[in-house]
């Protein structure tokens, strides 16, 4: 008799147990849970789904709040919640979906960021030693207080306030100097864009201290030629200069950026180690797919498409500082393919973890063409439109298929897509 009660209150606690479940959840927005699983809704035991979902129920509760309040700024409760549900989903990614990807370990990780740390230190004195003959002492003084003063802070005014200053002298450009503040990357040579988007070498100091040799420039002169041959000039007309520089081998191949306030003039630097093979002098495999990344970042980035140093603007994509036009090409992607996941990506952004980024990457790999596409909207649309310019038009349903597709909806895209192509024919890139 004792035994078949035990066994009646045992069955009854489970009956309440999935009771509460579904009492929970049955306001919950069932389709976004599953979407924040992905590939894990495979594979995980009904126990682990009901945990999750628990959590997730708290989880949209805040998140109705907040849409009720026409609100894009997640609370600090709902940022530590959804903070531990991604843990809790790394962990059954680890169980589930983890293929054993080779990541560096957190000692090696913290050796190499100690290295380029030095490195960058290094690179600092030696311009701010150059820097000191080339300004006032009194504002060197200013220059160097104010720098110190970013370092402990990391409050950005103060980097503003040292361009205020730097504006002052005609022969420093200022915002190459201030990105160089930020990031010391090792800078090999400065070019400006003429009228034909032809190279012109210009000084660039206090940042780069000797000329390119005559041998180094023919080098730069033909990666930016080929650049121009195969992209044609008028998807270059909103870039006004041309960097060459190294940040170690293996790193960023290349990056774009945008000089004035409204990204209305942008320009492109190249990773002189990553792009060249050193033996032959010819270009690596994937120089071309990068290039047509960062040309879809002015693409989809310039101020046709977005509002910088705006607010977010609720129910339009956003990032930063930036608010994407409703019309635009970022913001149609994101309301198709990230509405349902753009919370959790940037908490994922937040930690800045390698490791943390693939695992969403691996819940979510048929949303995806590459792992890196996985960052953010931004750089998914650049990898999709790469994908989509370089590949045949894919006929299947996966949404990584549905993603280039998007592009085939725009004729000033399909053609860009087209001009490319049929330059990169001789190469036999285009598949």
């Amino acid at each position: 008799m004792k035994k078949i009660s035990i066994g009646i209150a045992m069955l009854m606690i489970v009956i309440v147990y999935q009771l509460l479940i579904n009492v929970f959840f049955i306001t919950m927005d069932e389709y976004k849970f599953n979407q924040s699983l992905g590939l894990l809704s495979e594979d995980i035991k009904p126990y682990e789904r009901d945990y999750l979902k628990l959590i997730y129920k708290r989880i949209d509760k805040f998140e109705k709040e907040r849409l009720e309040k026409n609100s894009v700024s997640l609370s600090y409760k709902e940022e530590n919640l959804r903070t531990f549900y991604n843990k809790v989903l790394n962990r059954l990614t680890d169980k589930y979906l983890s293929e054993d990807e080779a990541f560096l370990s957190e000692t090696d990780s913290q050796e190499k960021l100690a290295n380029k740390n030095s490195l960058n230190e290094s690179r600092l004195d030696n311009m701010f030693s150059r820097l000191k003959s080339m300004v006032s002492d009194n504002d060197y003084s200013d220059i160097t207080t104010l720098y110190d003063k970013y370092e402990t802070s990391e409050d950005y005014a103060y980097i503003e306030d040292i361009k205020a200053i730097i504006d002052n002298y005609e022969e420093i450009n200022s915002d190459i100097f201030v990105e160089y503040l930020l990031d010391p990357i090792d800078m090999k040579a400065y070019f400006t864009l003429n009228s034909q988007k032809n190279l012109v070498l210009e000084p660039l100091l206090p940042i780069i201290e000797s000329k390119p040799t005559p041998s180094e420039l023919e080098t730069y002169d033909k990666i930016w030629r080929e650049i121009k041959d195969k992209v044609g000039t008028n998807l270059l007309a909103s870039l006004d200069s041309f960097i060459v520089y190294s940040d170690g081998k293996d790193e960023t191949l290349a990056y774009v950026n945008y000089i004035d306030d409204k990204a209305s003039r942008w320009y492109m630097a190249i990773d002189i180690e990553d792009s060249i093979n050193m033996e032959d002098n010819s270009l690596k495999e994937d120089f071309y797919f990068t290039i047509v990344h960062e040309l879809a970042h002015v693409i989809t980035l310039n101020d046709t498409q977005a509002i910088y140093n705006s607010e977010p603007s609720f129910g339009k994509y956003f990032e930063e500082d930036i608010s994407f036009n409703e019309d635009s090409y970022l913001n149609e992607f994101y309301n198709r393919f990230w509405t349902y996941s753009i919370d959790e990506s940037r908490i994922i952004q937040n930690l800045d973890n390698e490791d943390i980024r693939y695992k969403f990457f691996l819940r979510h790999e048929n949303s995806f063409v590459t792992d890196y596409a996985a960052t953010s909207p931004s750089e998914d649309i650049a990898e999709s439109f790469a994908y989509f310019v370089i590949n045949e038009k894919p006929m299947g349903n996966e949404i990584w298929e549905q993603k280039i597709r998007f592009f085939y909806e725009f004729e000033e895209l399909v053609e860009i897509k087209n001009n490319i192509r049929k330059r990169l024919s001789s190469l036999e890139i285009a598949a």
